[in-house]
């Protein structure tokens, strides 16, 4: 083994291990607050209290040298307190970790096994995150707190895109969340230079290392009242299935519309 292969692998787990600690005190700190009345204010700050969590561990990883996140144009990202459904392709685990390191205050959706996982249930839990298997009373939930002013974070693919395929086809529901809500829907791009966390590859097996990821900001779209939410979501998908140079000669029909924040359908 070479120097870096050995300085790889001593780095690799002991971020592991490290993001682990840091879990388990955050669950710890959630699962004392369960007494707490599950109030806007108590999930904003739960929110906030991850966004930190995820924001040291990417600079851990960009300064140990393994796994570098780029972001481009963050500056164009809405400000202030409106609601808004921040959609994402997903090649790997660590998209919502780079995500939710930017973006302070944010709701997300996880997975059903995620409840027992000592590291992340109860911090998602106080944090006021949905479960993906609310059926369609979670579009309901979210669309209500995207109403009341929360940023949702949504990879329209339902899961990681398999290495080797471009993007699984888009759930549509992130449209009707959009539409139902007033908001409009900002597209993000993840692109990572190596299967790092890929989906078929299980965590605590060493990927390639070193990587980077680059997470660009993309168009703002608004939805029309009277959209097709199935065309609408094709759309989208398309935008993601181009090259960054044809995304950005895409143009879009009536039903989405760059820059506006629509009203809300009535």
């Amino acid at each position: 083994m070479t120097p870096r292969s050995v300085y790889t692998f001593l780095g690799y787990y002991f971020t592991l291990g490290m993001f682990g600690a840091c879990g388990l005190m955050l669950s710890f700190v959630s699962l004392l607050a369960g007494g707490l009345p599950a109030t806007e204010r108590t999930e904003r700050f739960f929110q906030r209290v991850i966004h930190r969590h995820f924001a040291l561990f990417v600079w851990w990883t960009s300064f140990a040298r393994l796994f570098h996140v780029r972001y481009h144009g963050l500056d164009r990202l809405p400000r202030g307190r409106g609601g808004l459904v921040l959609v994402a392709n997903h090649p790997g685990l660590t998209d919502i970790t780079s995500l939710l390191a930017r973006v302070p205050e944010a709701v997300c959706f996880f997975k059903p096994a995620i409840r027992r996982n000592p590291v992340l249930g109860a911090a998602a839990r106080r944090a006021g995150y949905l479960a993906s298997d609310g059926g369609p009373d979670v579009i309901r939930r979210a669309a209500a707190k995207i109403a009341a002013g929360h940023i949702v974070i949504i990879f329209p693919e339902g899961t990681r895109t398999p290495p080797g395929t471009a993007l699984l086809p888009f759930r549509p529901g992130f449209v009707l969340m959009a539409r139902r809500a007033g908001v409009p829907i900002q597209l993000i791009r993840i692109v990572c230079s190596r299967p790092v966390l890929a989906k078929g590859r299980a965590w605590w097996k060493l990927p390639p290392l070193p990587a980077h990821v680059d997470v660009t900001v993309g168009p703002l779209l608004s939805v029309a009242p009277q959209a097709d939410t199935a065309a609408a979501a094709a759309e989208i998908e398309t935008w993601f299935r181009a090259t960054p140079e044809m995304a950005a000669c895409q143009s879009w029909s009536p039903a989405l519309t760059c820059g506006e924040r629509p009203r809300p359908a009535t």
